[in-house]
């Protein structure tokens, strides 16, 4: 088992991301390392762990040694680097960005948030296995040679690559500090968990009615587009096929010429990579997210939903839960998001989904060494929204991509408070939620809110509160619409009622009473029981 680099710190903040590569989650990963080294109340001893869960170990090795470099940037080459050097100058000591790298370390998943078996098979790795740091990579994701810094087979004797820590031989800014060797390594707890890997189901625009609501209302033909083309009834492929696991885990064997397959039902694909996925990987964390960062914390890690400013009440079906017979598959999941995450602490609802939160429930927790005296405290589930950014998501060629842009620019200055326009300001909002301190988040009733990453008519990006259709801003009826509420709010919005909320707040419940009965009917399905 390896040594972790980060045990004779004070406190460490470990936090995972999913869908970390690229877009948004790449976003939410830089962003967290910024306001984390730059916050005047992060202490200096504090340090991150950031584990990133992407589908591939090329694309894991890949991501962090992007992010790797732009760590290097942070504490070397940026204003805030120039700044610390002044002062240190000034005090008469050498400021060395080699022991401020020592503060971040990167750790490296894979999951397919599709395939159900990889999804309980990287949560076992994290609970029960160890994890670790892989090699870094060229610029094009390809391996370093061997000996090179970056690698486990490093050597001072070696050329180094240019895209290592240092071009000196035996660079003194520590190894390990980057992940390089890092195997091994337990994940005592995890104190964040931002649920950001998806997908859009879309397969093309309806470019009529795209180009017709453009002109007619530019806000909100890009707020709330009506012209995207989804895949109906698009399912993932079958669970039961793949003999495929994880390292460490005992291979699936396939089925035997005659023997009889077990009924499978239909999974719907932006549902299961949205949401149910994720609901099975949080469920799974449990015995990690429900640790204490400190003997006198009162609660557990902080599960952050990613959800959007389209998920509008009209776009879901209770009857339809993971929105295969939907036209707005995409934005049902979201809605689903919402309610689920807005609901799950309201007492009506506690009964229901107590089984998600239980330890003892998870699959995990058979393999567990936890002592009986342990302290398990709940942990918090939060919903958040990226605004509208340019992203991938949408199958547009570079050439409309940047038509996209440009159009988005329109809305922002014709008042929209939504269109953040790039990944990395669209990151604020979730990044704001996984470093704020908890006993902040409480006052502000921030389990009670969705919060939105938004910008001002020059881009400047702030958190908001987002609307959301039958509860509100925060579940309360009878608050104040005041003009800064109504900014980016819908046209046919309506005040949040005292039966709308009833409403909001029973249908919560629906869902998660199928989302619970779906977990256990997978579970059969695939042969994995938790604790009863």
């Amino acid at each position: 088992m390896g040594l972790s680099p980060w045990e004779t710190s004070d406190s460490q903040l470990f936090a995972l991301i999913t869908g970390a590569n690229s877009g948004l989650g790449y976003s939410i990963a830089t962003r967290l390392m910024d306001e984390f080294m730059t916050s005047p109340s992060t202490p200096s001893s504090k340090h991150l762990i950031l584990i990133l869960c992407t589908r591939s170990p090329l694309k894991t090795r890949f991501t962090i040694s992007r992010l790797r470099a732009h760590l290097r940037q942070l504490v070397d080459y940026s204003p805030f680097a120039a700044d610390l050097r002044k002062k240190a100058t000034a005090q008469g000591n050498e400021y060395r960005w080699e022991d401020m790298v020592q503060r971040v370390h990167f750790l490296g998943v894979e999951a397919d948030l599709c395939n159900l078996k990889s999804v309980y098979a990287v949560a076992n790795q994290l609970v029960n296995g160890t994890v670790g740091s892989p090699d870094a990579t060229t610029y094009d994701g390809g391996k370093l040679p061997h000996g090179s810094p970056g690698t486990q087979s490093f050597s001072p004797e070696i050329q180094q690559d240019t895209w290592a820590l240092s071009q000196k031989p035996g660079s003194t800014g520590a190894h390990r500090s980057w992940g390089w060797g890092l195997s091994g390594i337990r994940v005592p707890r995890l104190d964040v968990v931002v649920l950001n890997a998806g997908m859009g189901g879309w397969i093309g625009l309806d470019w009529f009615c795209a180009i017709k609501d453009i002109m007619w209302d530019v806000v909100d033909a890009t707020t709330w587009p009506r012209y995207k083309l989804p895949n109906v009834g698009a399912v993932v492929k079958s669970q039961l096929s793949s003999n495929t696991t994880k390292s460490g885990d005992e291979p699936t064997q396939p089925l035997l010429s005659g023997q009889k397959k077990p009924d499978e039902p239909p999974l719907g694909e932006v549902f299961c990579s949205n949401v149910f996925g994720h609901y099975i990987l949080t469920h799974e964390l449990m015995p990690l997210l429900s640790q204490p960062a400190s003997p006198s914390s009162k609660t557990g890690g902080k599960i952050i939903w990613m959800s959007s400013v389209e998920a509008i009440p009209q776009s879901f079906s209770i009857e339809d839960i993971q929105g295969l017979r939907s036209q707005v598959p995409y934005e049902s999941s979201k809605r689903l998001a919402d309610l689920l995450a807005l609901t799950s602490d309201l007492p009506s609802v506690q009964r229901i989904s107590a089984p998600f939160y239980d330890s003892a429930h998870t699959t995990t927790a058979k393999n567990a060494d936890q002592k009986s005296n342990d302290k398990l405290v709940k942990p918090r589930m939060y919903v958040t929204h990226p605004g509208i950014f340019t992203s991938d998501i949408l199958p547009l060629n570079f050439f409309l991509m940047f038509c996209w842009k440009i159009i988005a620019l329109v809305a922002r200055w014709m008042g929209s408070p939504w269109h953040t326009g790039d990944p990395y300001k669209a990151s604020v909002a979730p990044v704001w939620l996984a470093l704020a301190d908890p006993k902040v988040l409480e006052d502000l009733g921030g389990d009670k809110a969705k919060w939105g990453s938004s910008t001002d008519f020059w881009g400047e990006e702030r958190v908001r509160r987002t609307e959301v259709g039958g509860w509100g801003w925060d579940g309360t009826v009878g608050s104040a619409v005041d003009g800064e509420k109504r900014k980016g709010r819908r046209k046919d919005a309506v005040d949040v009622t005292k039966e709308s909320r009833e409403d909001f707040e029973i249908l919560g419940g629906k869902c998660w009473a199928q989302m619970e009965e779906l977990r256990r009917e997978w579970e059969g399905v695939l042969g994995v029981t938790g604790k009863n």
